[in-house]
């Protein structure tokens, strides 16, 4: 953790029982930093022209915090501070009137990520929800946006997975205290994450995860981001509740449509017709968030995956996104089966193809879009 002197009375603050970022911000208002707020005498604070019952709160709260004990927990936790006063504090969740006072936070926190966009879902995802979290945050990655989510089950973690796979930044905002991973199952991506972003909470070292919780980090999910894109969400959900932060906050919503009989995505489709913004591809996002160039990582893997010679040329002029059987592909390109058949295998190997199953390959999704950008 950095040795920031004021941290810890950022901290003793943060941990007063019932006292908010509206409290904190009256009686800081007359101080000069945190540690005067802390160091005030009882009576002179008593004194102070503020209602006498919210100062006789505060002189009674801050003597119940032993602020070395706590500076103690969050080093064991093995998670620094950022508050209000540091460079690290996002300019865009500094602009909210709820904004957290302080955030816990583990791994690479930078307050200086170009873009973000929280991707947020139903924990029962559908494999087309998950694919299409996956699938976009993955593009959206490559394109240098930090992907935001919570990292529960479902389209949290296909959004976490797809930016990782990517070699993007994401962070995962926490429902519960920083040195509680939850879901356990998500264990690994949270390893992961912590090499390619970080993991933050509001929540005090040790918080569980309780549903009250959840409700109130969403608003650091949509309020970290420019924007926030619902993949897949029933219309009852939390992932609703995000977009109705990022609504209030000013930020862009995005929702991925989906069929009529679709149960769990019924609030995606709810979100549009209210005026959310309808997403066929990555392009959809990438225009409203005025992202127009390739991060040059996608440009690099653009020149690793052109197609080494002719054969290879061939079969995969035959292919698009919907998947299509090797006969089909020997009949087109009138090459022997086992050339055919040995090459896709190749070129799965590559990255250029997917296996759909039942000797049928297509051209990965993300793929097709930047040979249409060309």
């Amino acid at each position: 953790m950095r040795d920031n002197p004021q941290h810890r009375y950022w901290l003793g603050l943060h941990l007063l029982p019932n006292f908010g970022i509206v409290k904190l911000s009256r009686l800081l208002a007359h101080f000069d930093s945190p540690e005067a707020l802390w160091r005030e005498t009882d009576a002179a604070m008593l004194g102070l022209p503020l209602p006498p019952k919210l100062l006789s709160s505060y002189c009674a709260a801050r003597k119940t915090i032993d602020l070395q004990r706590e500076l103690d927990k969050v080093a064991a936790a093995g998670a620094s501070l950022v508050t209000q006063d540091d460079a690290a504090y996002p300019a865009l969740l500094r602009e909210l009137d709820d904004r957290p006072l302080l955030l816990y936070a583990r791994g690479q926190f930078a307050a200086d990520d170009d873009k973000r966009l929280g991707v947020v879902g139903t924990r029962k995802a559908s494999k087309r929800g998950w694919d299409a979290a996956n699938e976009l945050a993955q593009e959206l990655a490559r394109h240098g946006i930090t992907i935001v989510s919570g990292l529960a089950h479902g389209i949290d973690a296909a959004a976490h997975r797809g930016a990782l796979a990517a070699g993007g930044r994401t962070i995962a905002v926490m429902g519960a205290g920083i040195d509680i991973i939850y879901p356990r199952e998500n264990k690994d991506i949270a390893e992961e994450i912590l090499e390619q972003g970080a993991i933050i909470s509001e929540l005090p070292v040790g918080s569980p995860p309780l549903r009250s919780n959840f409700t109130q980090r969403n608003r650091i999910i949509s309020g970290l981001a420019h924007g926030v894109l619902v993949a897949e969400a029933p219309e009852r959900s939390g992932a609703l509740n995000t977009a109705n932060h990022a609504l209030a906050q000013g930020r862009d919503v995005f929702a991925v449509p989906h069929s009529y009989h679709s149960i769990s995505g019924r609030g995606c489709n709810r979100l549009i017709q209210d005026g959310a913004k309808l997403v066929m591809d990555v392009r959809d996002i990438l225009d409203s968030l005025n992202v127009t160039h390739l991060a040059a990582q996608s440009q690099r893997q653009a020149e690793r995956i052109q197609p080494a010679n002719e054969t290879e040329s061939a079969i995969l002029a035959q292919l698009d996104s919907d998947p299509r059987h090797v006969d089909e592909v020997v009949r087109a390109t009138q090459l022997p089966a086992a050339t055919v058949s040995g090459t896709l295998a190749l070129l799965e190997l590559k990255g250029l193809v997917e296996s759909a199953g039942a000797m049928q390959y297509c051209r990965p999704r993300n793929l097709n879009l930047q040979r249409q950008k060309r």
